[in-house]
């Protein structure tokens, strides 16, 4: 005798007196199963269900009624879900796997981040400093904006924050090359750091407005792990900006505003 795949059920008590009246009156009838407007199954109603427990009998066996039974039983468990659930892409791995990709990719990043930190201190020494707490505050803003989205940080993500580094970096040192090139100029210090952030940002929004324009179509184009990219990565290019020519320019300001703009060597 052929094996007949079955799907078994169990509703919750409201649900069960329900699906018992539904079932009493229409017997012989075709009951739809509707996911997403979307006609799932429509198995017969042989008698009346009471009690909210029954089964469902599919196909006439083999390997095509089995797979018919499996996704029939994942359909009801998604329908059994209190809130909408929007599929964007579904993986299978294992604890220990994902545990381990996480774990190599924080620990990726952090190294990362961390040789740019001590390069920049080494080469530009006390500006390098200064571009240090720049770079870590833009992690901060970008972090949080990621919170306050209530966004889901995934392993793009993450080298999404290190690319959004990356640039901040870029933007750093474009900043203090013009200040060098002041400088070598015969400009004062005061003058030669509000020449350098000027001459500079021009290029700096230039290089970020093309990293956002591929970003917005990652965005729109991507699925799953390439819009957690691209959403970290317009958030951090945001963030570079700001922290870049705002918060590393209030840092200089501070500090020659300290010493009546009469500073004759910049540690650069």
């Amino acid at each position: 005798m052929q094996q007949r795949p079955i799907v078994a059920f169990q509703l919750n008590p409201r649900g069960a007196l329900t699906f018992a009246e539904l079932t009493k009156n229409n017997v012989g009838r075709l009951m739809a199963i509707v996911l997403d407007d979307v006609v799932q199954s429509a198995p017969a109603i042989n008698e009346p269900i009471p009690g909210g427990a029954g089964t469902i009998t599919l196909g006439a066996g083999g390997d095509q009624a089995f797979k018919e039974a499996r996704d029939l039983a994942i359909i009801l468990r998604a329908g059994a879900l209190p809130a909408q659930l929007d599929l964007l892409e579904q993986r299978v791995i294992g604890p220990s796997l994902g545990a381990d990709s996480i774990k190599h990719g924080l620990t990726a990043g952090l190294v990362g981040c961390l040789l740019v930190f001590v390069f920049t201190m080494i080469y530009y020494r006390m500006s390098g400093v200064v571009a240090t707490v720049s770079l870590i505050l833009n992690l901060i803003f970008t972090l949080a904006i990621l919170v306050g989205v209530d966004a889901t940080l995934t392993l793009p993500g993450i080298a999404g924050l290190a690319l959004t580094i990356g640039m901040a970096v870029d933007s750093n040192v474009i900043i203090f090359e013009r200040i060098r090139d002041e400088l070598r100029e015969g400009k004062m210090v005061f003058a030669a750091v509000q020449a350098g952030f000027d001459k500079a940002f021009a290029c700096i929004f230039d290089a970020n407005i093309t990293h956002g324009i591929v970003a917005i179509i990652l965005l729109n184009f991507g699925t799953g792990p390439i819009k957690g990219f691209a959403v970290t990565l317009l958030i951090g290019i945001v963030t570079t900006i700001f922290c870049a020519v705002t918060v590393c320019k209030l840092f200089f300001d501070y500090y020659l505003a300290s010493k009546n703009n009469k500073v004759e060597k910049l540690s650069i």
